[in-house]
């Protein structure tokens, strides 16, 4: 009788076990294919804490700041009224402008045939480092006032910072260690808005399904990188991408960890020796970022498309930007790079309406409301050796 039992016991999980790995390899198998060069692996960030964090008036990070020039208070009115009906909080950074610069100050290696505001923008972005330093804050953003972003940031953050720190749990080979922040504590810069990412394709990536917040490819920000991809997977539509980054362009809006502030900012103004040649901070800001995520310099990751854009007020195209002397005729108010735009929404919002419109209408979803948005889990992909 005790032998029937244990027999029947042993039969039960022995069924258990062959259905499992029967599921799993059925799984693998339908995604990838049998000769597919990336391997899934389960993200388990449910075990983990902080991610309510997110959820406060600066993100998940130390502050939140806006870089803005004196001269242009209607573009800091954008900003102020926008993060107040997000429910975070900015700070300033005042913006710079090449009239207050003394040509002294200017590095020996800059490049001088860009624009003197180019060198004034980028100076205003180290002038925010080094706050960072000053302050020792444990990270920040450093958006530029132009910015714009979904209704639901909050919830594409968490999922974020999901992906951001299963990637970093697997470059430390599954070893797992407290953290302070909702992010992970392995990283210098999060590049969360941007107009064209590379990856570093040897290194692990991660895929959240079906994002709703994703918007069509043709809305993307005008891009000045090829899209990231790995061989052989492609990424679905409504799939956002989260990697190691390699380069990127446009600063519009990033997290800085205080490790990062300090190696920035010794790079592009304090110049150790070797380093300055090495990067080549002869560029504008987000040209010289980008190399210091390639060469290793700084660890970077960055989502893909891009979880920020940005917005135009009504008026002539000489209003969207501070740095290039645009002409034309007057435009009406328009987001881009962002699918359900606060900017755009701010009004239904104030009026207490429960839905909030698309930014544009050939989405597969005119109207939502905020607070149903969610994001399903994902998994990260580790790409694999070819013989």
């Amino acid at each position: 009788m005790v032998f029937s039992a244990f027999r029947l016991r042993f039969v039960q999980l022995l069924l258990v076990a062959f259905g499992v790995a029967f599921i799993l390899f059925n799984l693998r198998e339908s995604i990838h294919g049998a000769d597919a060069p990336t391997q899934q692996v389960w993200s388990n960030y449910h075990d983990w804490d902080n991610f309510d964090a997110i959820g406060n008036e600066t993100l998940g990070f130390q502050k939140v700041f806006a870089i803005n020039l004196v001269s242009r208070p209607d573009k800091r009115d954008n900003i102020v009224l926008g993060s107040s009906v997000s429910n975070f909080h900015v700070d300033w950074i005042d913006g710079v402008t090449p009239g207050e610069i003394d040509a002294k100050s200017y590095p020996y290696n800059w490049d001088h045939g860009h624009k003197p505001t180019e060198y004034a923008a980028r100076r205003a972005h180290i002038n925010g480092l080094q706050r960072i330093v000053q302050e020792r804050l444990a990270s920040a953003i450093i958006m530029e006032d132009d910015a714009d972003w979904d209704v639901s940031i909050k919830v594409q953050l968490q999922s974020f910072a999901h992906a951001v720190r299963t990637l970093q749990l697997q470059l430390r080979h599954n070893r797992k260690v407290p953290t302070q922040s909702p992010y992970g504590d392995d990283w210098d810069i999060l590049w969360l808005g941007h107009c064209g990412v590379s990856c570093k394709t040897d290194l692990p990536f991660y895929l959240t399904p079906n994002d709703p917040t994703i918007p069509m490819p043709h809305r993307f920000l005008p891009l000045w990188r090829d899209p990231p991809v790995f061989e052989g997977h492609e990424r679905p539509d409504h799939s956002r991408l989260t990697c190691t980054a390699n380069d990127a362009a446009c600063s519009m809006f990033y997290a800085v960890s205080y490790r990062g502030a300090q190696r920035i900012l010794a790079a592009l103004s304090v110049n150790p020796s070797g380093l300055a040649e090495e990067i080549d901070i002869g560029a504008q800001f987000d040209v010289s970022l980008g190399r210091m995520c390639g060469n290793g310099f700084l660890r970077c990751f960055a989502p893909y498309p891009s979880i920020t854009g940005g917005f135009h007020q009504a008026g002539s195209r000489a209003k969207s930007s501070d740095i290039h002397e645009e002409t034309g005729d007057g435009e009406g108010f328009f987001s881009w790079g962002v699918k359900y735009s606060t900017m755009l929404n701010i009004n239904r919002i104030l009026k207490g309406e429960r839905t909030v419109h698309a930014t544009w209408d050939d989405v597969d979803v005119l109207d939502v409301i905020p607070e149903e948005i969610t994001m399903e889990k994902g998994a990260v992909y580790v790409p694999q050796p070819r013989n």
